[in-house]
């Protein structure tokens, strides 16, 4: 049996957020969201939205898949999002002539007030050839900027490969 799948519209607020801070293409910003989670739902009185199983949310060129998500509002504004599983991925197209980006990792964090998106365990980011790996990646949304840090254990290591462009 399939399993049924709920179209979620009550937190649009919380997508735009999360989506605006990839910096997609300018014109996705203005196209629909779209949630899709095997259940799904928002507590208003502590103002926390959750998905649950084969969450996926897409808005244009953007597309964010987890097994769970979670955020939570404070004055009617995005104040965190939280999502985790056995591997989140994200894609998108930030400028019509770059490469596309992809990430994942098995924890997503974005504080959109602190303008930071944190990816950890077996985080990984890509676009075209460049390659960032290392147990947590934290992106300045406001400046893009990537910062990699290594875990607790000294064999853990961060790595990157930026080849040279071809012309």
């Amino acid at each position: 049996m399939k399993p049924s799948k709920m179209k979620v519209t009550l937190s649009s607020l919380f997508v735009m957020a999360l989506f605006s801070v990839a910096h997609a293409l300018p014109e996705d910003s203005s196209l629909p969201i779209q949630i899709t989670a095997d259940t799904g739902g928002y507590d208003q009185q502590i103002n926390e939205g959750f998905y649950d199983s084969n969450v996926v949310m897409v808005q244009g060129t953007l597309e964010i898949q987890a097994d769970h998500a979670k955020f939570t509002m404070v004055n009617d504004e995005l104040d965190k999002v939280i999502a985790n599983g056995k591997l989140i991925k994200i894609k998108y197209l930030p400028e019509k002539d770059k490469p596309w980006v992809f990430g994942e990792g098995e924890i997503l964090e974005y504080f959109p007030k602190k303008n930071l998106l944190v990816l950890k365990k077996n985080a990984k980011l890509t676009q075209d050839t460049d390659i960032v790996e290392a147990n947590v990646i934290e992106y300045d949304t406001l400046n893009k900027k990537v910062k990699a840090l290594s875990g607790n254990n000294k064999s853990d290591r961060v790595f990157f490969e930026i080849k040279p462009k071809g012309k």
